[in-house]
């Protein structure tokens, strides 16, 4: 589980990247206003009350739509400004401009008494009845694994967020979501598959393991399965969800940290 670092603290160290200054003077923006935020993936980065995302022209793009898409149904980053450039190898890139939107990664609410906690897993688990009724771009991806034919594509393709987690997921200081960020991963698909996704990222990634003995995140686990009906996956779900999660992580783990994703695989193909 890994998120974009939009919600997150800025970091301390004032050193950029030749990269990020190339792409903040594309926007205009003064390379001493840029500071880094905690995700994982580097292409986000603080600009005051903006955030200043940096990746390939195609992918931000794709990025561009499935917001403009989502907007109708959830509150998402706004594009303020968009440009191009070269880093020094000559290599081309591109470049956003995007709103700051307000409040913390669920993920971070640990002041929660866990029936706030179990409240606020419930107000993420609905997001997937909000994003089941948006339907993708027309040029979107379609996500890998969801043949014709397959019982997983019964439902009419639907937008899918792909990385649907507490740390992608803004809250307020009410408990509402103020935010869904980080549409990196967004594909066209049957929406289940969206269900099936998160349930693999809160149940077996190796990044929440040791988030299990929280009883905070153990709450919001709980109830956010509940709302989202985890419990009525079907097993075609669940063998995708984990086929993805470990084409996806298997550069970023050793072998055997995914050994859990693949046990669960072997129990699920063993019973269906």
């Amino acid at each position: 589980m890994r998120g974009s670092g939009e919600g997150a603290r800025r970091r301390s160290d004032t050193r950029l990247p030749r990269r990020v200054v190339r792409a903040a003077a594309a926007l205009g923006v003064p390379a001493d206003a840029i500071t880094g935020l905690g995700g994982a993936t580097g292409q986000s980065w603080a600009c005051d009350d903006r955030i200043l995302r940096i990746g390939g022209a195609t992918d931000l793009a794709g990025e561009v739509g499935a917001m403009t898409a989502a907007a109708s149904a959830v509150p998402v980053p706004q594009v303020l400004d968009r440009a191009e450039f070269t880093d020094d190898e000559g290599r081309g890139w591109a470049s956003l401009l995007l709103t700051r939107l307000p409040g913390r990664p669920a993920l971070e609410a640990t002041d929660l008494s866990l029936r706030e906690a179990r409240r606020i897993g419930q107000v993420c688990g609905r997001l997937h009845m909000l994003l089941e009724q948006v339907e993708p771009p027309r040029d979107m991806r379609r996500v890998a694994g969801a043949s014709p034919g397959d019982d997983r594509t019964a439902a009419q393709d639907r937008l899918l967020h792909l990385d649907l987690h507490p740390l992608n997921v803004l809250v307020d200081s009410n408990g509402a979501v103020s935010g869904v960020i980080d549409w990196a991963n967004a594909a066209a698909g049957p929406p289940v598959l969206d269900r099936a996704r998160t349930w693999s990222i809160m149940v077996l990634d190796p990044a929440t393991l040791p988030l299990r003995k929280d009883p905070r995140f153990a709450a919001l686990l709980e109830g956010w399965a509940g709302v989202a009906g985890w419990a009525q996956l079907s097993a075609a779900a669940r063998t995708w969800a984990c086929e993805y999660m470990l084409d996806d992580l298997a550069a970023r783990h050793p072998a055997d940290r995914l050994d859990r994703v693949r046990e669960e695989l072997a129990r699920i193909r063993a019973i269906s």
